[in-house]
């Protein structure tokens, strides 16, 4: 790789023939016919998600007023398609990770600084004011909603990654007993409080990690919502849908008797989808819900 982390086509052939164990020719051809494919893809206005990288995709853009660049003439520009590319989440903080602990510093000194933030803090504050009239003068006519409502699902032909390829916890929980529970009874015993519509690039890790304190929940996640979901895949998740979050009767932390049925029934139902689907990782998930059941 070059000083401006720049690297020629040539050397990422050779990289992914080393990686892949094949020749640097049938690497080349691969590269190719690869960036080819994705382009006629492209052309028709498909939409490539990439497991583990992120999303291609392109948008129209009707046609506007502009000006040349160099004479600074009018004219105008024609109705075009634009490429976009939209990476997931895993790659994102991966590539940003060393510029996570910067922040933003003025070099010069404002002087209508002080100006605008005033300005600013008083339309907050006005907002504020008119948010909490409005609030007192609806609560009298909006009856108090079930907690466990979530708004409806949207249809959406879009799939995303459901969570990243990590390996389940393997964490030896609290006592739980031997008796077997049905997943669907304790699912139904444990309400869910919380929905999260899925974006694109959204992880069932990531979305365990945030909403419930620790990704290695993501499995709970997942078997709340199993049955409305049009893939029983674990790795797959539609983008646009709402997502029921449980809501656990004690903590990640501290997670009573119930939590922990629910977190090895969840592992299980994991494991019996990658068996359907002949995923590798099935031992793994079934050998950790089996543990938990004994202990």
């Amino acid at each position: 790789m070059s000083d401006d982390n720049k690297i020629a086509l040539h050397s990422f052939a050779a990289l992914v023939a080393r990686r892949a164990k094949v020749s640097s020719v049938e690497a080349d051809a691969f590269i190719h016919q690869f960036a080819k494919t994705m382009a006629e893809e492209l052309e028709t206005g498909g939409d490539i998600p990439l497991y583990h990288f992120g999303r291609f995709h392109t948008t129209h853009v009707d046609e506007q007023a502009g000006h040349d660049p160099n004479s600074g003439a009018p004219l105008t520009i024609p109705e075009h398609s634009r490429v976009h590319f939209r990476p997931y989440n895993a790659l994102r903080f991966a590539v940003n990770a060393p510029f996570r602990q910067l922040r933003i510093k003025e070099l010069t000194p404002d002087k209508t600084e002080w100006r605008t933030r005033t300005g600013v803090w008083i339309l907050l504050a006005l907002l504020l004011l008119l948010m909490i009239v409005l609030g007192i003068r609806t609560k009298s006519v909006i009856s108090t909603q079930d907690a466990s409502v979530v708004p409806p699902e949207l249809s959406s032909d879009k799939a995303v990654v459901a969570h990243t390829d990590q390996t389940p916890d393997t964490g030896a929980p609290a006592t739980v007993p031997a008796v077997p529970v049905e997943p669907e009874t304790t699912l139904m015993a444990i309400a869910a409080a919380t929905g999260v519509i899925v974006t694109p690039g959204d992880t069932l890790w990531a979305i365990a990690a945030t909403r419930l304190g620790d990704p290695y929940w993501w499995p709970v996640i997942y078997a709340e919502n199993r049955p409305e979901l049009s893939r029983r895949n674990p790795d797959l998740i539609d983008s646009g849908i709402t997502l029921r979050i449980p809501a656990l009767a004690g903590s990640v932390n501290s997670p009573n008797v119930a939590d922990l049925r629910l977190k090895t029934n969840a592992y299980q139902m994991v494991a019996d989808d990658y068996r359907k689907l002949g995923n590798p990782r099935t031992a793994e998930y079934e050998k950790v819900a089996a543990r938990w059941s004994k202990e």
